[in-house]
């Protein structure tokens, strides 16, 4: 091999290695690690406070780390969203109210997403929620972490991607309509809180 095609060579695959580090990264949240992924939903009144939990989240990510862009879609399992109080609980998911039993999930799905500073982006998406859909726009911490001994040892596989979010939003809005009775103890203007992990391995 003479120098000029070393040289050739090698520019294919430096080309080659900055490619592949540029191209969108795909991330699975909800699968093969110990860490929990959290929604919450808080709301607050002057009688009465509470927070519905649950960490059955899953859905997909694709992120970019080179362009500092991505996209991806959020699944929230509205039945297991939790309380604390059962009777509570049972009316959140009837029919007067969430209708799990006919709208299972509380989904996000990206349509921009913008780089603010450092793990800053300002991402728009649609929320759909009791089988009506509106658009949210959120301010969303964004962390990538290589794959290394420490997300290894943490349980993940891959590359990972934590993002961290939390909005309001009306119940209205989404024909979730709280009755006069409960008014003094259910609010209508709710927050919505979101902590997920994606990991890049299978």
């Amino acid at each position: 091999m003479n120098k000029f095609t070393k040289t050739l060579a090698t520019l294919i695959a430096l080309t080659t290695v900055t490619a592949s580090q540029a191209a969108p990264i795909n991330f699975k949240i909800g699968s093969g690690n110990q860490t929990q992924q959290i929604a919450q939903v808080e709301s607050a009144t002057d009688f009465e406070t509470f927070t519905g939990r649950t960490d059955k989240v899953t859905g997909n990510l694709k992120f970019d780390v080179a362009k500092k862009t991505g996209s991806g879609k959020i699944i929230i399992d509205a039945a297991s969203i939790n309380t604390g109080i059962d009777l509570r609980d049972e009316h959140m998911r009837g029919p007067n109210w969430l209708d799990t039993n006919k709208y299972k999930t509380i989904t996000f799905e990206t349509t921009n997403v913008k780089f603010v500073k450092g793990n800053s982006y300002k991402v728009t998406g649609k929320l759909t929620l009791h089988g009506v859909t509106k658009t949210v726009s959120t301010n969303v911490d964004v962390k990538y972490l290589k794959a290394s001994d420490s997300t290894k040892k943490a349980g993940f596989k891959g590359d990972v991607l934590q993002l961290k979010t939390n909005f309001n939003i009306k119940l209205s809005d989404f024909k979730v309509m709280v009755p006069d009775m409960a008014k003094s103890k259910v609010s209508n203007n709710v927050k919505i809180s979101v902590t997920v992990y994606g990991q890049s391995g299978a």
